[in-house]
């Protein structure tokens, strides 16, 4: 979408549940999810020479919060999830919202306490727009990420190696957790997304085994990440009625609808059985994609995994949404997602 002021209305419809003025789905066993895929990179339809400005992804997730948190009823019930931050950042996000003083210093403290955690100092700086926003809105902000020695302990032995009080801070419904990767839905998507990420070490790249190995583990690194990340938006959701969660997450890891997007209502069901959560409840936009960050091996984004006979009960397309912030070639379309 570019420039679209009617799509921009009918994604806000959709995603908030008001359809032809009422609410479709209400009450406290609904919520509403929105997943923008942003790798702040300023690449093709971000960069400077066509945008005018830095950091293109961030002013478009600002510009559509701006639409999709207009209704009343989304006043103080509105979470901002940041993919970014492992989850012992949360005081440095409370810290910055309950900060009276200096913008300038509140903010530079928000960044050094999320770098002092782990989290990337220059994705902290490229999310400071949109972190102003949620502050200025009053929305809560929450740091969704596992802890990066938890990560590097799964990188170095699998899942297994992981102390399983620390496994239980993320992973909520273990029973699913464990039985979503023997759906032929996600394998599929584990092998058409979330492996294609997978680079092996020179040392691995001489070995089968450790390769395989390597293979595996990154493997479970992610799908904890993915599941982390769920468990904390969920969680968080599911105590409010109506609540809205809008998460901030790298490209990677909620296209073709298998990342820590896809997993939200089976989380949600898992913590509320009464709840109303199914996947039309779950909105995943993409800011700024190019052809690469699809997985497209030519200049056209890749719009679905499953396009083989035997894959096609399983087909899932890329996101709900692509949104660019200046007009994308012509070519990088091979044609409409959803003619309207």
């Amino acid at each position: 979408v570019f420039g679209s002021i009617n799509t921009v209305k009918n994604a806000v419809d959709v995603v908030t549940g008001d359809v032809d003025g009422t609410n479709a789905k209400s009450g406290p066993n609904y919520q509403s999810f929105v997943f923008f895929g942003a790798n702040f990179d300023d690449t093709y339809t971000a960069s400077p020479e066509k945008t005018g400005q830095d950091n293109a992804d961030a002013s478009l997730a600002v510009g559509l919060l701006t639409d999709i948190t207009k209704p009343k009823v989304r006043s103080g019930n509105t979470a901002l999830g940041l993919a970014f931050s492992p989850q012992s950042g949360q005081g440095a996000l409370d810290d910055y919202l309950k900060s009276n003083g200096s913008e300038d210093e509140a903010e530079r403290a928000l960044v050094e306490g999320l770098k002092a955690v782990g989290a990337d100092e220059g994705l902290a700086q490229r999310h400071l727009p949109i972190l102003r926003f949620a502050k200025k809105k009053r929305f809560a902000l929450l740091a969704l990420a596992p802890e990066l020695s938890d990560l590097e302990t799964v990188q170095k032995g699998g899942l297994q190696s992981l102390d399983s009080e620390r496994r239980d801070t993320y992973v909520a419904d273990a029973q699913g957790f464990i039985a979503l990767t023997q759906e032929p839905k996600f394998k599929l998507y584990a092998d058409k997304s979330l492996l294609k990420d997978y680079k092996p070490s020179p040392s691995e790249a001489t070995d089968e085994a450790a390769t395989k190995a390597g293979q595996a583990n990154f493997f479970a690194e992610r799908i904890l990440v993915h599941e982390a990340c769920a468990t904390a938006i969920s969680k968080w959701a599911t105590s409010r009625p109506n609540s809205m969660v809008v998460t901030i997450a790298p490209i990677p890891d909620v296209r073709f609808m298998g990342g820590m997007n896809g997993r939200v209502p089976r989380v949600c069901q898992h913590l509320n059985p009464a709840s109303l959560v199914d996947e039309e409840a779950v909105t995943t936009i993409l800011l700024n994609p190019n052809a690469r960050e699809t997985l497209s091996e030519s200049k056209f984004l890749r719009l679905e995994i499953g396009t083989a006979p035997n894959n096609w009960t399983y087909q899932t397309k890329i996101a709900d949404y692509l949104w660019f912030s200046s007009m994308p070639k012509v070519n990088m379309l091979p044609r409409m997602m959803n003619e309207q």
